[in-house]
């Protein structure tokens, strides 16, 4: 269906180019789209045409249409011609089954023949969207090359050209030039042997006559100053004379100036895998550049008509599009119903179920006389809506959304504007109450400004595909698509690209590309005026340089196809009728236009989000209805619970959505939210202008009666009461200007954006209208300018209160969760980012905050996700070890509940078949301590994993074969009781991981350290060397030089506005973690590695806004170079409690034998004496072995000989 949007809709105006304004065109060019095989830019396309005189340009990228609509807007907006064309891969007319069986062999590349194909007009555009996007539904080639009788049958008003030496008719001009004799003659009388390619040449003209109409195919003239084109161009002007085609000149242009060949020649490398030595001899000499004038009249002088028709196609192309009509598919009725009716009927119906729930919801509290304002409302809204051409919009939007709801498939409260309008909210599109919170449905749907509505739609991250595959059933697979994007080659990638292709070090290129900052969407150009290093090392080296200049040609550029998070578009008559398609690899249909680009043609985008909040919710709801309320309903919990708002206002807010930041931590403790117009408040608050500009200080001191309250007007009380009489929302300046100014509130919608924008002209236009409508009110016109100056400056801030009202309402449902079941929100959250090792780490430190314990992996008690297994207490999910499959894992989980827990390892390897759980996932299970329950060290369960899966193996391959002999009658192989020979050995065997050992494998499975924590394998280092425990370092504000022992989890680099380095160090101890930052000026140049026990010195600051603290570092080493300069002198001490026996003496002289090759394989500077204590005697040696070299082995070498009755004292 199409649904026109009228005049208001801004149009792309007809830009008629006079082609007389210059003899030339380029009508065979490849941009960047061609992905990795063209090195021009759009806009620079169009700015070089323009630079060339020429009024008018094609675009014919290879096999597909990518950037057409870009192209031709960019053309459009410079007063060019757009021509827009493709250079397909085609089957050839030659592959034929008849000319086969004639005896002609075709011999087109593997890739298949090219051809340029050109639209005449609008259904020529169609036809031209038919033919390209046709090869993507045959998978049986590599590239989509177009089928000749896919070709015959959607060809109308369109011109081809034949392409290049890769065309069809020039392959078939050169095999028979290639025989004997004179090359006109071959082709008036052929000798037999070659004959069937003569037919084969007439059969392709024949046919490019038949499919294109007579002079719409024209012959090529390519002179790229490659020898064998210079060979040819005579030949193909003879054939096409004889079979009195057409010919024209093109350029084949796949850069715009000799001085980019190096850059595409880059390109074309990255995209064949191939170096730069591998192709350098192949594009020395040759030239794809944009010609100027003087060069195509150079080269083609002795074919003035091929220069001559290239005017000719140009003015044959005529297509102009018509933007603003927009193209939905019909919403399926009962018969006799239109749309209008249908959506009367249902917001109705819905409207009086909202209604019944508010009244349950809110009980005493709600007015039932005002529910005459909803139905209102209401029927104002769907009024506007029918009137503007949009109820089938409404009703598909409605039909998903409920569909979603109906299937357990969670559904956001809403997003963006949409929130504000009372029909959405009678359809069940959103659930925020439009008029309870103020909300304008004009802000959504403007009648005075006519343009599509626009809902996008949050669902659970894990469901969402599940409502676009219902979509694409509803509507039909050839009528629904995704939106593609483009992989663009950033400024690491580049640099790496072009350092392969040049061949210069892995090593060097690494070392270059890990100096450009790590800042999201930073280019090469920002990077060197940021790290002056770069540039230092390309003074050093030419390759650097070159590689340098090369990747900043490239940067930018289109690398790949991806495909659009939300975006989903919905049409009618199959997607491939109104833009080209593609397919992925899983067969999706995707537009090749980006979303903005596919809107403009006329196409109706639907955003289908993931929220992973939506899925911790659901997940949070499941756990309290399976073990405390089995009636809970998120959707009825009170908004003004005195509890939710205490933690809060502590900022005890570590996984509640959107409040969890540590600015936004610092905002909630300072502003103290009270009510949920404060949580609404605050998420519109928390925004770059609104902290810049003083907003958010006012707001507080106002909240908190420690600064008055003052409305310029007293009709602005009720406007502005909820957020203390600041213009905090882009609703306030709309009802500020309707009950002062009397505008509309679609005419406010207008003003609205006007200031936004701040185009003086239309500023000053609607000033004057504010001030006229104001004075109606008896508003001076003094405070009516002062008002309006007000609300232009406070409109620079404002945000969509609809939005932020939704959104604030899921993050007061995950407070209510956190306060009310706190263990089910922290299991639900840590499952959501079970592959997410940061976040899992803070989550895990909440819990203990909150002193939960947090239950290591066990196969006889976790599940794949977080559980409760009881009160405060977390169980560790098995699907959060890194590298652990799902369905083995689902399998071992089924038995264990149906049958009760493994007993020991030879049951477990008797009732799972191990082999199938697979070596690497039980050695990930082993590591990560999920076998610990059996008792054994897990260095001595790897060790005999072998054994324990080949029992396993044999023990499951003979069940089968008794099943298979016995059928019923068998009953079990071996009792699982008994234990194996090799699980009795085990027991025996001395092969422990050391502590820190095991440890660091934890938690590179587990993301946490959860069993114990490195800083307490060295105790002694702990007293030595810390001074405050990571938990305390609030309570040290103002302290410089405190010492603290902690795991360095990592650290990074980044650089100062003012160019200077500071890095990020991630430390951990037993009691928590911090991020520091350290300068330049502080810390050594070689830094210690991640993964590595330290000493550091920091000191502690207050946080620039009077909340949080900074955390500096004034000197970091690692733990051994720390002892090696501290440690001068330790003593060992060997303890008894019984005189100085045979036997006591004996195990005595061991420890100090273990002692002594331990001195003599590990010898350093610190001095090292032996202390033998017995109960009545005490005896001190010097070994004659040297000093000894403390490190973090040895160390713990010596620490695990406590039990043994060693002690170490430094």
């Amino acid at each position: 269906m199409r649904v026109a949007i009228r005049d208001f809709f801004t149009k792309e105006t007809s830009v008629e180019a006079t082609i007389d304004a210059s003899p030339f065109v380029h009508l065979h060019v490849h941009s960047e789209y061609s992905l990795l095989d063209g090195a021009i830019r759009i806009a620079d396309l169009v700015k070089k045409a323009k630079k060339l005189g020429h009024t008018a340009v094609a675009l014919t990228d290879h096999g597909n249409m990518f950037g057409a609509i870009e192209f031709y807007s960019k053309c459009k907006d410079n007063g060019i011609k757009p021509i827009l064309g493709s250079e397909i891969y085609y089957e050839g007319a030659t592959s034929s089954t008849k000319l086969t069986e004639e005896g002609f062999a075709p011999l087109r590349p593997a890739d298949a023949y090219h051809l340029v194909v050109l639209a005449k007009s609008l259904k020529g555009y169609y036809s031209l969207c038919r033919i390209v996007s046709a090869p993507y539904n045959d998978p049986r080639t590599p590239v989509p090359v177009v089928r000749h009788d896919v070709l015959k049958s959607n060809v109308e008003d369109l011109v081809a050209l034949s392409s290049c030496l890769r065309g069809e008719f020039a392959a078939l001009v050169e095999l028979i030039a290639a025989q004997a004799g004179d090359f006109l003659e071959n082709l008036k009388n052929p000798q037999e042997e070659f004959k069937p390619l003569v037919t084969a040449l007439d059969h392709h003209v024949a046919e490019m006559f038949a499919i294109f109409g007579e002079g719409n195919y024209y012959i090529e003239l390519i002179d790229n100053n490659l020898p064998q084109q210079k060979r040819m161009l005579p030949l193909l002007v003879a054939a096409a004379r004889h079979y009195n085609l057409p010919i024209v000149a093109t350029a084949d242009s796949h850069y715009l100036n000799p001085d980019d060949q190096e850059a595409h020649a880059v390109l074309t490398a990255i995209k064949n895998d191939l170096k730069m030595s591998d192709i350098r001899g192949r594009i020395q000499t040759t030239e794809f550049h944009m010609l100027t004038d003087e060069e195509f009249q150079l080269r083609f002088h002795d074919w003035p008509e091929a220069l001559a028709n290239q005017k000719v196609v140009a003015e044959s192309c005529k297509l102009e599009f018509k933007f603003g009509e927009y193209f939905l598919p019909r919403f399926s009725l009962p018969s006799g119903e239109t749309e209008p009716d249908a959506l009367r009927r249902l917001s109705k119906e819905g409207l009086e179920d909202r209604l019944v729930y508010l009244r349950k919801l809110y009980g005493k509290s709600h007015d039932q006389e005002k529910e005459a304002d909803y139905w209102r409302r209401l029927e104002y809204e769907v009024e506007v809506i029918i009137s503007m051409g949009f109820p089938g919009y409404f009703l598909i939007v409605q039909d998903f959304i409920n569909w979603a709801k109906d299937n357990d498939i969670p559904v956001g409260p809403g997003r963006g504007s949409g929130a504000g309008s009372v029909v959405a909210y009678a359809l069940k599109i959103t659930d925020i109450d439009p008029l309870r919170f103020n909300l304008i449905f004009e802000r959504f749907l403007n009648p005075e400004r006519i343009s599509m509505p626009d809902f996008d739609v949050d669902f659970c991250q894990e469901k969402r595909d599940q409502v676009i595959r219902y979509v694409t059933n509803k509507y039909s697979p050839e009528n629904v698509a995704q939106i593609t994007t483009f992989g663009k080659m950033k400024a690491k990638a580049a640099l790496r690209d072009v350092g392969r292709v040049l061949q210069i070090g892995f090593t060097r290129v690494d070392r270059i590309a890990k100096l450009i900052p790590n800042e999201l969407e930073i280019t090469l150009k920002d990077a060197l005026e940021k790290e002056p290093r770069i540039l230092e090392e390309a003074k050093r080296d030419d390759n650097i340089q070159k590689m340098l200049d090369l990747a900043l040609k490239i940067e930018g550029m289109s690398r790949h196809t991806s495909v659009h998070a939300a975006g989903v578009v919905i049409a009618e008559g199959g997607m491939h009728n109104l833009v080209p398609t593609y397919k992925d690899e899983s067969g999706q249909l995707i537009t090749q236009y980006e979303m903005k680009n596919a809107e403009k043609v006329g196409l109706v985008k639907f955003d289908f989000l993931g929220l992973k909040t939506l899925t911790v919710i659901d997940k949070a709801v499941k756990l309290i209805r399976g073990s405390k309320d089995a009636k809970f309903d998120i959707t009825m919990i009170d908004l003004e619970r005195k509890e939710v708002y205490e933690i809060l206002q502590a900022a005890q807010s570590v996984g509640i959505f959107q409040l969890e930041g540590s600015g936004m931590q610092s905002l909630l403790k300072k502003l103290k939210p009270s009510r949920f117009e404060d949580i609404i408040a605050v998420v519109a608050l928390f925004r770059p202008g609104p902290l810049g500009s003083g907003m958010v200080d006012d707001f507080i001191e106002r909240k908190h009666g420690r600064q008055d309250i003052v409305y310029e007007h007293p009709s602005l009380a009720e406007i502005l009461s909820d957020t203390y009489g600041i213009i905090l929302y882009q609703e306030q300046v709309q009802k500020i200007a309707a009950i002062l100014a009397n505008y509309s509130l679609g005419e406010a919608d207008l003003l609205r954006r006007a200031m936004g924008k701040k185009k003086p002209e239309e500023m000053a236009k609607q000033k004057a209208r504010f001030i006229s409508g104001s004075k109606e009110n008896n508003v001076d016109d003094k405070v009516a300018d002062d008002l309006f100056e007000l609300m232009a400056k406070f409109a620079a801030y404002g945000f969509n209160k609809s939005h932020s009202a939704a959104y604030g309402l899921v993050s007061y449902q995950t407070a209510y969760l956190k306060t009310f079941f706190t263990e089910q929100f922290m299991a639900a959250i840590m499952t959501c980012d079970l592959d997410n090792t940061e976040k899992l780490v803070r989550y895990t430190e909440e819990c203990r905050r909150l002193r939960f314990k947090i239950m290591p992996p066990n196969i006889n008690r976790s599940f794949l996700q977080f559980d409760v297994p009881r009160a405060k207490a977390i169980g560790y999910g098995l699907a959060a070890i890194k590298g652990i499959g799902g369905t083995s894992i689902e399998a071992m989980i089924a038995d264990r509940e149906a049958n009760g827990p493994f007993n020991s390892l030879t049951e477990f390897a008797k009732r799972i078949d191990l082999h199938k759980l697979g070596k690497k996932t039980l050695e990930l299970l082993i590591q990560a301590g999920a076998l610990d329950g059996f008792k054994l060290n897990r260095a001595v369960l790897t060790q005999i994993l072998p054994e324990m899966v080949k029992f396993s193996e044999s023990n499951h391959s003979a069940k089968k074969q008794g099943q298979r002999l016995l059928f019923d009658d068998f009953d079990e192989v071996g009792d699982t009781t008994e234990i194996a020979d090799w699980e009795k050995d085990a027991a025996k065997l001395v092969v422990p991981y050391s502590r820190i050992d095991w440890l660091l494998k934890e938690r590179k499975l587990l993301g946490v350290f959860l069993t114990g924590h490195p800083t307490e394998i060295y105790p002694l280092d702990g007293k030595r060397f810390s001074q405050v425990k990571l938990k305390d370092i609030d309570k040290n504000i103002g302290k410089k030089g405190l010492f603290c022992m902690a795991f360095l989890g990592d650290h990074r680099e980044r650089l100062t506005k003012s160019g200077k380095r500071m890095t990020y160090f991630n430390l951990e101890d037993e009691t928590g973690s911090y991020e520091a930052v350290g300068f330049e000026k502080d810390i050594p140049e070689e830094k210690p590695p991640a993964g590595s026990m330290v000493v550091v010195q920091l000191s502690v600051q207050m946080g620039f806004d009077g909340q949080g603290v900074n955390v500096r570092v004034e000197n970091i080493q690692t733990l051994e170079q720390a002892r090696k300069s501290v440690i001068k002198k330790a003593v060992l001490q060997i303890k008894s409690n019984t005189s100085p026996d045979a036997e006591t003496l004996e195990r005595q002289m061991k420890l100090i034998g273990a002692v002594k090759e331990l001195v003599q394989a590990n010898p350093g500077s610190t001095a090292l004496s032996l202390e033998l204590a017995f109960e009545k005697a005490q005896v001190k040696i010097r070994p004659n072995t040297g000093g000894i070299n403390l490190t973090d082995p040895v160390c713990q070498k010596l620490f695990a000989l406590q039990s043994e009755g060693l002690s170490l004292q430094y």
